[in-house]
């Protein structure tokens, strides 16, 4: 059965260790698109955060963000959110309340506010990430519990691995666990793992497989390319799943064919194998 959507994550799939949306993976996504394949990015990043890598994708792009959180359409309208019910993330902050200093919460807003902190966030966990790159968005706060004043889209603990791993067993083991879905998003290499904080079933699979349902597209005519373990459940969802070169160790299965590094254009050689060459 030929590949009707692709979909593809972005840091680490899409985008290089530079930062970068190759030529060759656009000219990949535009042949396929010519074709008449559906182009969904997928990622764990928040929607203004993913909108300037979309934007240089020379076709339609429909944008799945936060980990399947939201979903818009490439004529932009929003048409799916799964956002965490505010009771809950006030009960996981709570709870995980020696977290605070790497925790953030995001909201979907356009301005400050958008990523929020607590004013005794510590550099080495996302505080540090935010001023480098996001300052415009960012707000601290006295006490992130009574900022939350609406529904929040996530609840992320980012840091050194050593320092925030232990959230997940606190909270799997707590009372909010059958109220939240945990997903990890790690860059050993960086000393860098995030906690991401979803709504009870938010994963990227799940927010795939409505968006496919709507289109009329099998999970046969899917394929799916990722990198890291937020990517689970879309590759376990998709009839064709491709881990990058450059994946974490751990998210391999024996089935599932590897591509290239990110930085080899991974992607790009993916979409001709499984893709391009198949349909000539």
């Amino acid at each position: 059965m030929s590949i009707r959507l692709l979909a593809i994550d972005l840091d680490g799939t899409l985008i290089n260790t530079r930062w970068q949306v190759s030529e060759t993976n656009r000219q990949a996504l535009a042949a396929v698109a010519a074709r008449g394949v559906r182009v969904v990015v997928v990622t764990g990043r928040r929607l203004f955060s993913a909108l300037p890598y979309v934007e240089q994708i020379p076709c339609p792009v429909t944008l799945i963000t936060s980990n399947g959180a939201l979903i818009r359409t490439a004529s932009a309208e929003i048409v799916y959110r799964d956002f965490l019910p505010r009771h809950v993330a006030l009960r996981v902050l709570e709870i995980a309340q020696e977290f605070r200093p790497y925790s953030v919460v995001i909201f979907h807003l356009s301005g400050p506010g958008q990523v929020t902190m607590q004013d005794n966030a510590v550099a080495e966990g996302p505080l540090g990430w935010y001023v480098k790159t996001n300052a415009d968005h960012l707000r601290l706060v006295p006490d992130l519990t009574a900022a939350l004043d609406s529904d929040p889209i996530q609840v992320m603990i980012g840091g050194p691995p050593a320092h925030i791993e232990p959230a997940e067993l606190l909270l799997r083991t707590s009372t909010a666990a059958d109220a939240v879905h945990l997903t990890w998003t790690k860059y050993l290499a960086r000393n860098i793992s995030i906690l991401d904080v979803m709504n009870r079933g938010c994963s990227k699979g799940r927010a795939l497989r409505f968006w496919a349902e709507h289109a009329g597209i099998s999970r046969e005519e899917i394929m799916a390319v990722g990198d890291n373990f937020n990517d689970l459940e879309m590759l376990e969802f998709a009839g064709q799943p491709v881990l990058m070169g450059n994946h974490c160790a751990g998210l391999e299965r024996p089935e599932w064919p590897v591509t290239l590094t990110s930085d080899e254009d991974g992607l790009a050689a993916a979409v001709r194998t499984y893709i391009l060459e198949k349909a000539a």
